[in-house]
């Protein structure tokens, strides 16, 4: 039986009329009536009938007097279902004042689908309808999405789109014969989460719970192109509610993957922008000050200690004066590099402005923080930078001073005090530690 949701994920924004039903047959297997099972809203519109009026109710009580017919609806469709079988037929209908095209279709033995399509326009004008071979088939295979429609029990594939050529670039008849050859097609980062998931019953046990079978997962094409697929299982019941189909829309999103990534990254790439200085490539202002306040946080809750080292770098004027702007930028890059290097994973450095940097150092004393930075003035003053045919030595002042939790803004006082320390190192003569308690 095919359900409401299946039919209208496929076929419910086309324009033509549609309808599927059921046969109904009496003691001697004769056909004495069929059931409306679904039909789309051009129906609705066709006949003028609503949805929940037709769905559920046989041709013999919204048309009583249909076996009156010279035509003998009933036993054409009967058959049509019987030998799930295909045809249409030309009839007007008086009480539309209309011609149509009704195309048929039996997917499974007791069922059949119809497609009207009015024709009157064409009849008036005395010109030949087109033929129209396979009406349900030309609306899958024109859909960018492959269908496929496959039996619970013996899990072999009744139907398959010819969409899967497109999407898998493989035969048709490649892809139904064998298994193995969609199998081969998965990527083999995917392979073991879809062999596990695509097992029967795990598809049956999601539609009982969610209605619904989704699956994404990566392909490898013969050509080597990676592809992402999005599959989407639906279930067809028969009359007692059991699921004896699945209905299978398998979707190529590798362009909606591609363009979400690249939002993604474009979104990673505008936050570190905003959060790290262009040249140094370590934070800036702005984004040490909202880490630093976290620590700061831990530090009070810990009950531990930070110590803020505000450096920059001597005589940074007259670098750029005497080498250009170019050769600055480079010792900025090698000053923030040698910072980067000497601190821990747990402490913070940042770019403050200009020559000008900030450390936060973590779970540290005055003491070891001082014979650290000291270490690290020391190591700067003894390297030399090449730029381009320039040997250049550098050094830099240091001022430090520890971060007093009790203090109404602990983190900006303590910067404060550590700029007054670094201002005591320039003047007594730079390349110093000082230290401001």
């Amino acid at each position: 039986m095919l359900t409401n949701s299946t039919i209208a994920k496929i076929i419910d924004k086309m324009q033509n009329a549609f309808a599927y039903h059921k046969v109904i047959y009496d003691q001697n297997k004769r056909p004495i009536d069929y059931e409306y099972i679904y039909v789309n809203d051009a129906f609705e519109e066709l006949t003028g009938l609503k949805k929940k009026d037709v769905i559920g109710s046989r041709v013999t009580q919204l048309i009583p007097n249909i076996k009156d017919s010279f035509f003998n609806w009933i036993e054409y469709y009967g058959k049509i279902a019987e030998y799930e079988s295909e045809d249409h037929i030309e009839q007007y209908f008086d009480i539309w004042d209309r011609w149509y095209r009704i195309d048929v279709f039996s997917p499974e033995k007791g069922y059949f689908a119809t497609l009207f399509n009015d024709i009157t326009d064409i009849k008036k004008t005395t010109e030949l309808l087109r033929e129209q071979k396979d009406i349900l088939k030309q609306i899958t295979e024109n859909l960018e999405e492959a269908t496929f429609l496959q039996d619970v029990k013996t899990k072999e594939v009744i139907y398959a789109s010819k969409s899967f050529e497109k999407i898998y670039e493989v035969s048709l008849d490649e892809l139904i014969k064998g298994i193995g050859s969609w199998k081969g097609l998965i990527h083999p980062d995917d392979y073991e989460k879809v062999m596990s998931r695509f097992r029967m019953e795990v598809i049956l046990e999601n539609i009982n719970e969610k209605g619904i079978f989704v699956e994404k997962y990566r392909i490898v094409t013969k050509t080597g192109r990676i592809k992402w697929i999005k599959s989407k299982f639906l279930p067809i019941r028969n009359e007692n509610g059991e699921i004896i189909r699945i209905a299978g829309i398998d979707q190529d999103i590798t362009r909606d993957i591609e363009n979400k990534l690249e939002i993604i990254n474009q979104k990673i790439k505008a936050e570190k922008m905003a959060m790290y200085d262009y040249l140094t490539n370590i934070y800036n202002r702005r984004a040490f000050f909202e880490v630093a306040y976290e620590l700061c946080k831990k530090v009070e809750k810990k009950n531990s200690s930070a110590v803020v080292v505000m450096t920059d770098i001597d005589k940074f004027k007259t670098i750029n004066d005497t080498y250009g702007h170019d050769v600055g930028d480079a010792i900025l890059k090698d000053f923030a590099s040698i910072l980067k290097k000497s601190i821990r994973e747990c402490d913070i450095v940042a770019r403050f402005g200009g020559e000008e940097f900030v450390i936060l150092l973590y779970n540290i004393s005055i003491d070891d923080a001082y014979k650290r930075i000291e270490e690290l003035r020391n190591a700067i003053q003894n390297k030399i930078v090449e730029v381009g045919k320039n040997s250049i030595k550098y050094t830099a002042s240091f001022g430090i001073s520890g971060v007093r939790c009790f203090d109404e803004k602990p983190l900006e006082d303590a910067i404060k005090r550590a700029d007054m320390a670094l201002y005591r190192a320039k003047q007594n003569g730079r390349n110093r530690v000082e230290i401001e308690n």
